[in-house]
């Protein structure tokens, strides 16, 4: 492929986000089951059933270790749930793999973790559209959720990605998952996770709700443990509580974002859409911003185990990238989420300077000194990030950005392949700032 003359030099940014107040974890888990005083209703030998999701939430262990604590000092006898869908090719074993991957086993918890997968009918909402749990969902004398509380990558609503997405999504296994997409090609994401989540409330021994809401910086700002009784109540005032946290780029306008790599651990679309202005979904609105012409992703998480969800939100990606994709778990998560697009490959070269190469020639004329790219890490590590010269020039004497001396030309190897830009943040000292 023919290479240009002269790519733009980058510099390095710092968003000023608003810090939340770091919460310690397993003391907020303890504290907030003595607020509400819902453990009280533990029985000696009681089977309580915690939810564990296929997120990279950075104090999940620590939220999980402390909720198994306490569900233990009420004479509960507590187990781990691997609550994600269809994630893990939506087999029982690899689920668990799926949370050993993420640092969550019975050894770091404290709890033993459930293995196996058995799909049963629980009743039915709207008539004819059956509610599926596993069959220890069903049997369990109590349920803990436990969920962070954000937008969602799929839709807007009252409530988004929480603690009713993962009662329905988490709960039902694969089988679940597959009914509430399919109904929302009907009714709307946020109308059939509603329903459905009425209609398991309503049939299952769900005592609570354990709402995580993070700040920018991936930190536990807020913890709150939510009676059952009140969670369709509380949770869109939750919702609204973390938008203050939302990952966001610093513009508007882009020609060029560069991302290091995705995955379901980064979010439940590889990336989150909200950050890159790309939904493509059939059953809801697209965003309008930001506006973003081409978009390279350069590699898979290692968490993510294969699953390249959200891949066909790029327009470029690597031979790298493209290799590592385990299409059985990519196909799975699509279909029963009724997001083929999600899965559909982009165009794939050989190394990053070929595709970022191919990005410049697809956006038009531009210069060195006028074209707007953006590097990041991924959707979920916001605050540090590259930018071309350009946009460093523009945020200068912006007040929310922080613009670091020391302007630098993409560090191609002899393969044309790039480090991460964390690396080159870390090798500047500017990650411990």
């Amino acid at each position: 492929m023919e290479k240009c003359d002269s790519y733009p030099e980058f510099g390095i940014i710092r968003q000023a986000f608003e810090p939340g107040r770091e919460a310690n974890a397993e003391e907020s888990v303890g504290s907030e089951f003595i607020r509400t005083g819902l453990l009280n209703q533990i029985k000696k030998g009681d089977k309580v059933l915690i939810t564990a999701g296929s997120r990279g939430i950075s104090c999940m262990v620590d939220v999980l270790r402390g909720c198994v604590k306490e569900v233990r000092k009420a004479g509960g006898v507590p187990l781990l749930f691997p609550a994600m869908g269809s994630h893990g090719r939506g087999e029982a074993n690899l689920q668990v793999e799926v949370l050993a991957h993420l640092g969550i086993t019975e050894d770091s918890i404290g709890a033993p973790v459930y293995s196996d997968m058995e799909t049963v009918r629980v009743g039915t909402v709207l008539d004819d559209v059956p509610l599926y749990v596993d069959r220890v969902v069903a049997e369990a004398d109590h349920i803990l959720i436990v969920n962070r509380v954000k937008v969602h990558t799929e839709y807007i609503g009252e409530t988004e990605s929480g603690l009713l997405k993962m009662a329905v999504v988490g709960l039902g296994r694969h089988a679940g998952a597959e009914i509430m997409h399919k109904l929302a090609v009907n009714i709307t994401y946020y109308k059939a996770i509603q329903e459905i989540s009425k209609g398991l409330f309503k049939n299952l021994n769900i005592l609570a709700g354990v709402a995580i809401i993070e700040d920018h910086t991936n930190r536990l700002a807020k913890l709150e443990v939510v009676p059952a009784s009140e969670v369709f109540e509380r949770e869109p005032e939750l919702l609204e509580e973390s938008k203050k946290y939302r990952s966001k780029l610093p513009v508007e306008d882009l020609d060029i974002l560069l991302v290091d790599e995705i995955g379901k651990d980064i979010s439940g679309a590889g990336m989150d859409t909200k950050v890159i202005g790309r939904i493509m979904n059939i059953y809801e609105e697209e965003c309008t911003t930001p506006r973003i012409t081409r978009i390279v992703v350069r590699d898979l998480t290692e968490r993510t185990a294969g699953n390249a969800t959200g891949i066909g939100l790029a327009d470029y990606t690597t031979q790298r990238a493209y290799e590592k994709i385990d299409f059985k778990a990519v196909n799975t998560n699509c279909i029963t989420a009724v997001a083929p697009e999600k899965a559909r490959i982009p165009m794939v070269l050989s190394s990053d300077r070929d595709a970022l190469q191919a990005a410049f020639d697809t956006i038009g004329l531009w210069s060195p000194e006028t074209v707007k790219v953006a590097w990041i890490s991924n959707t979920l590590s916001m605050e540090l990030m590259a930018v071309s010269g350009a946009l460093a020039k523009e945020m200068k004497n912006r007040d929310d950005i922080e613009v670091y001396d020391g302007a630098f030309d993409l560090p191609f190897d002899e393969k044309g392949n790039l480090p991460g830009i964390s690396d080159i943040i870390k090798k500047r000292n500017l990650d411990r700032q």
